[in-house]
């Protein structure tokens, strides 16, 4: 049977399958064949199963994924981390007080780059805004995606939303207390995730989203809720996202710049004469050297694979 993951617990997987709800744990198979923790069933995966007995079902494949929203995980091994496979619109949402971030907007788009889902940046809680025209023309400057100005109260907003979204799959994303759980449950005319009242000493609301989990919309579109993200850092970063820096480099004396040390550097010029800022050029480097790293990682996965998938 082929079915959809829409909830991911620890070791333990709930599928859809015909409007059923099943429990569902990979196979030992499985387990031998995959060590990644990227390889493992995701949110909004389908997988092939079959029913070990009544109540629980047993995961054999992941059929190939569309796409991925993925991100470089917390801790020593820094591996890929799915968000949320097989989307068709990433939300990146961003409240209209003290959590709104240029450098932090940045670094969610740069999880979205060169993806074949829909990106949109989704500026929450204008109610709370006094000069939303400020936060606007920022991320304006940042990003040439489509924006959304709204407020979880406003139902002109939530149609505006729930009539985007269509009967695709959307994920939000966004820090914690941005108001995306808010959003969702006013999609779903229900309380489904739990929120409470902003704190006054921070502007965040408080809720947890300990399990990411892929609900239906009675628009029949469907959302995936994400917990907070507090350190956004990518797995492969598209250079395009550093198009500024790209079109500097083409005026280096040498090719090969490496746009440290080497004499005729323009991007060197560049933060010189103040044309360019040092925290976009250290978040460039981060950037390169994060990804060469992890090609390597992804070399060894490869040939590890390969020992172990029979010829």
């Amino acid at each position: 049977m082929i079915g959809q993951i829409i909830t991911v617990y620890k070791d333990r997987y709930l599928v859809e399958y015909n409007d059923l709800k099943i429990m569902t744990e990979v196979s030992g198979r499985f387990k031998y064949l995959n060590y990644q923790k990227s390889d493992y069933p995701q949110i909004g995966d389908f997988v092939k199963f079959h029913l070990a007995d009544e109540y629980l079902g047993i995961i054999e494949q992941v059929l190939e994924r569309k796409n991925t929203l993925d991100r470089q995980d917390v801790g020593k091994d820094a591996a890929k981390h799915i968000l949320a496979a097989n989307i068709d619109i990433c939300f990146i949402c961003m409240s209209l007080n003290k959590d709104f971030n240029e450098t932090k907007l940045r670094n969610f788009l740069n999880l979205t780059l060169s993806k074949d889902f829909k990106t949109i940046v989704l500026l929450t809680k204008k109610d709370l805004c006094d000069d939303i025209n400020y936060y606007l023309n920022i991320t304006k400057k940042v990003t040439d995606n489509d924006i959304l100005v709204t407020s979880a109260y406003d139902e002109s907003d939530l149609k505006l939303i729930e009539d985007t979204i269509n009967n695709q799959t959307a994920v939000f994303i966004g820090s914690s207390g941005v108001g995306k759980s808010t959003i969702i449950n006013h999609l779903l005319g229900d309380e489904h995730f739990k929120t409470n009242e902003i704190r006054l000493s921070d502007a965040q609301g408080r809720h947890t989203t300990v399990n990411r989990e892929l609900l239906k919309l009675k628009s029949s579109g469907k959302v995936i809720d994400t917990p907070g993200i507090r350190i956004i850092t990518s797995y492969f970063v598209d250079e395009a996202s550093f198009e500024d820096i790209l079109l500097l480099s083409e005026g280096c004396r040498y090719n090969d710049c490496k746009h440290e040390f080497e004499p005729g550097c323009m991007i060197k010029k560049a933060l010189r004469n103040n044309e360019l800022d040092w925290e976009r050029y250290n978040q460039y480097l981060k950037a390169i050297k994060t990804n060469e790293y992890n090609q390597k990682k992804e070399l060894e996965k490869q040939r590890m694979l390969n020992k172990r998938r029979p010829n």
